[in-house]
């Protein structure tokens, strides 16, 4: 995992990696500490965040907002976008039959250098949307 950067080898660093590649999920550090303090109880939520930092600086995960100021992580780093539920706070992958031309359409003021691309659509997930539908 970290060989190539020469970066010294952490378990706890490979635990929150293979956590995040595990879940379909793009939970917080929070949510991360949280499950790995089962399996390893010395684990602190501070070297949880240093870890995601570590991972966020390889290239190896993505940190990107939730619902509020929450920060969530997400293991796939190449193009792809989000949906955010403003209801439940759920946030799911998604993509376009032409992403190209979604990111591509993207026009910048001279001057103005892009180094990441990152849509979010708000809205509401199919378990919200027929809740509200029903009442």
């Amino acid at each position: 995992m970290t060989e190539e950067k020469k970066m010294r080898y952490s378990k706890q660093r490979e635990m929150i990696y293979e956590y995040l590649l595990s879940t379909g999920e793009h939970p917080s550090a929070e949510i991360i500490y949280e499950e790995l303090k089962k399996t390893i109880p010395a684990l602190s939520l501070g070297t949880v965040y240093r870890n995601l930092k570590v991972l966020e600086e390889l290239g190896m995960i993505r940190k990107i907002s939730g619902s509020g100021n929450t920060e969530r992580y997400d293991s796939h780093v190449g193009d792809h976008s989000h949906f955010l539920c403003t209801e439940c706070g759920a946030l799911h992958d998604i993509s376009f039959t032409d992403a190209a031309a979604v990111y591509g359409s993207v026009v910048l003021e001279p001057g103005y250098h892009m180094a990441d691309f990152s849509l979010t659509i708000n809205g509401l997930c199919p378990k919200c949307a027929e809740k509200k539908d029903s009442l």
